[in-house]
């Protein structure tokens, strides 16, 4: 796990990390995986309450937004990305606390770092107020669950066209997986969703008209996210039923295939043994009695072929 304290400063609307010297000229402070020396030096020196700064880093931890005397705390819960399996998505939760003059973020891991905060938007807004340094960290969890989600309808698609096929057990592992993580990025977001209705009761949080566009904007991307894993949970629901229909109808098929030989193996089993009996038989003295027996036996079974199959059974 990697351990860092980053700082940053405004500098012509953008942002420049700097030493711990120049702690105070600070307007982030990102705290990724924090040691117990480093969080109490935290927490010390801006008033923080020790508890809060474990709850963001607790895995399970809720999204939630809290009125401190001297903070605001808004936990969210933000995309963890595993490149290495398309269908498992995890969440890890994201601290942010609002100062009067800073923001801190806390987190497990580093999803993204200072630079990587507008990269990906085409008109790059400055940031030079700890509002600014806020909103565009709310923007970047969200673009990064957007940009998670956006390939999972191709990946539905795929597991929807092969899971009623002779291929279907090759996708169900990464089928179940995929359901599972949409239940669990589907409850993420709706957390989300909650924690950010509550964000206006934040006293450290000074918006402007513009800015709470840009909230209310952002607000809207979180519901339509959670609407369209909603979509894609039900899909996939119906898709591991019919993966479980499948299932059981060759199971049945396979059980009614047995039975039918079963069935025709009796006959010629009854006969032979009939004729294994130390009692009087029909043809016992015949030098042709096996033939007879093994005839017989053929009779049997073609006729019950050709019944099973009249009836559609076979």
């Amino acid at each position: 796990m990697v351990r860092v304290i980053r700082y940053y400063i405004s500098e012509n609307g953008m942002l420049k990390e700097v030493d711990k010297e120049r702690l105070e000229e600070a307007i982030w402070i990102d705290l990724v995986a924090p040691n117990p020396d480093e969080a109490e030096f935290i927490a010390r020196k801006f008033d923080i309450d020790l508890q809060d700064i474990a709850d963001c880093l607790d895995p399970n931890e809720r999204s939630r937004v809290e009125i401190a005397e001297d903070y605001d705390l808004v936990v969210l819960r933000s995309i963890l990305a595993d490149a290495s399996d398309q269908d498992r998505i995890d969440t890890i939760p994201i601290g942010v606390l609002l100062t009067q003059q800073k923001v801190l973020t806390i987190r497990v891991g580093a999803t993204f770092l200072g630079a990587e905060v507008t990269s990906d938007l085409k008109r790059r807004p400055p940031i030079s107020t700890k509002e600014e340094v806020f909103l565009a960290i709310i923007q970047r969890i969200i673009r990064d669950i957007e940009h998670r989600i956006r390939p999972v309808e191709r990946r539905i698609a795929y597991i929807q066209e092969t899971i009623l096929s002779v291929r279907r057990r090759d996708v169900a592992k990464g089928a179940f997986a995929l359901s599972n993580s949409l239940i669990l990025l589907n409850t993420a977001l709706l957390s989300d969703l909650n924690a950010m209705s509550m964000l206006p009761k934040a006293r450290n949080l000074q918006m402007t008209g513009d800015k709470k566009d840009l909230l209310e904007a952002v607000e809207n991307d979180v519901a339509q996210l959670y609407e369209m894993t909603t979509i894609y949970r039900e899909i996939m629901s119906n898709i591991l039923n019919a993966y479980e229909f499948a299932e059981s109808n060759q199971l049945s098929t396979i059980m009614k295939t047995l039975t039918t030989i079963s069935l025709i193996l009796i006959l010629p089993t009854l006969l032979a043994s009939l004729y294994g009996m130390n009692v009087s038989l029909p043809f016992e003295g015949d030098p042709n009695a096996f033939w007879i027996v093994i005839g017989l036996s053929a009779v049997a079974v073609a006729g019950l072929w050709v019944m099973l199959r009249l009836k559609h059974i076979l």
